[in-house]
């Protein structure tokens, strides 16, 4: 009969890599296995962190059979092509968008207009509800005060109540850019 194998006789199991240890000594491994996949140069740095957030996440899983840079490998080409599958899909959006339509304007008036744009928005923001729905319908979507009235549900006199106030605030806060850029433009 044979003797019972005790504990103690047994093999040791390998200890478990140190994750700091395991990037200290692999990280250029890793960084030349993504460049090998075909990670862009100005990616790899992105990349390897992928891979060490895997191998720090993994890490206790990894039980020694293979060579831990067989591990790393295989991890980097995961993300590798990850990455690349990502790029594609990337690139069959940005494909798919329409060619914004040429303006015809200069950089310069394209950068006024978006400018003017920007201040009617902040103008609207801060025209109390009831002003700035009337202004925004007659002034903007060319709405007349009769339609507007009974989309609102009140008083022809109340739409031009309203969109004179809303007028007389537009025509202040003109005056007071105007004012701000030294009575002129650019």
């Amino acid at each position: 009969m044979r003797a019972a194998t005790l504990p103690q006789d047994l093999p040791a199991a390998p200890a478990r890599p140190d994750f700091d240890e395991v990037y200290r000594d692999h990280v250029g491994f890793v960084w030349r296995s993504l460049r090998r996949f075909g990670v862009l140069e100005a990616e790899l740095e992105d990349a390897a962190h992928e891979v060490f957030l895997v191998v720090h996440r993994r890490l206790p899983e990894f039980d020694g059979r293979a060579a831990i840079t067989s591990w790393l490998y295989a991890i980097a080409r995961g993300v590798a092509s990850n990455r690349r599958r990502s790029d594609q899909r990337r690139t069959k959006r940005l494909e798919q968008l329409p060619e914004p339509a040429p303006t015809g304007l200069d950089p310069t008036e394209q950068l006024e207009r978006d400018e003017a744009a920007a201040a009617v928005e902040r103008f609207l923001a801060g025209l109390p509800a009831d002003q700035r729905i009337v202004f925004e319908l007659f002034e903007i979507e060319g709405l007349r005060a009769g339609e507007i009235a009974e989309m609102l549900a009140v008083n022809v006199n109340t739409v031009y109540t309203r969109l004179r106030a809303a007028r007389l605030r537009f025509g202040d806060y003109v005056a007071a850019l105007s004012a701000d850029r030294g009575g002129h433009r650019g």
